[in-house]
């Protein structure tokens, strides 16, 4: 019987889709692409969800890695890119409150930065008031699929994996929490989830 349900953030209750932004800043597709595979692609970019660098940090040497870009990076990773990328889908959070309201525990397992979570924690505190439990990859210095962060997660808040089920968009993601017990859904649209929710709680 399932009574845990835990989220990831990112294209699972938050947009990112960071190349529609450089898209919005007016790049075209080649620049595009060229900027998400130095920037969203990178070794680095996995370093800032790891806690190893800030992203102030990691903006600095993704511009001394790529210093002909470094004016674009700066660029698209201004102060304001939080809120041009990382937004909240309603339909998501609708569906999230309807799961606590049937009386399930909810989790956050997300692989972010930590000074970008922090952020993000105090935009929208209304959301993550009502959380049991948080783990994010930028405190742990471990990252989603590595078993270490599940477990992070399992014996923080003395979680039992048959009774948790974890929604996340990565499908590597999903098989490592099915590694260790836990049900999973690969999240591809609000409506998926739903059923595939529904399912697996009736």
């Amino acid at each position: 019987m399932i009574k845990n349900v835990v989220f990831d953030l990112g294209r699972v209750l938050y947009r990112f889709w960071p190349r529609e932004d450089l898209i919005n800043l007016g790049y075209n597709d080649a620049m595009a692409d060229k900027l998400m595979a130095c920037i969203f692609d990178s070794p680095t970019w996995v370093e800032m969800d790891r806690g190893t660098y800030t992203i102030k940090e990691g903006t600095q040497k993704l511009c001394a890695d790529f210093p002909e870009l470094a004016t674009d990076i700066q660029r698209v990773l201004d102060d304001g890119w939080a809120d041009r990328v990382e937004t909240l889908m309603p339909a998501s959070v609708e569906f999230y409150n309807e799961v606590k309201q049937r009386g399930y525990k909810t989790y956050v397992l997300s692989n972010w930065a930590a000074d970008g979570f922090d952020y993000i924690r105090t935009r929208d505190g209304f959301l993550f008031k009502n959380f049991d439990g948080i783990v994010v990859s930028g405190y742990e210095k471990q990252i989603k699929p590595d078993a270490g962060i599940y477990h992070v997660l399992l014996d923080r808040y003395s979680l039992i994996p048959g009774e948790t089920l974890f929604i996340d968009d990565n499908a590597n993601n999903i098989a490592a929490a099915k590694a260790l017990g836990m049900h999973g859904i690969v999240f591809t649209d609000i409506e998926d989830c739903k059923r595939q929710f529904y399912s697996l709680t009736s």
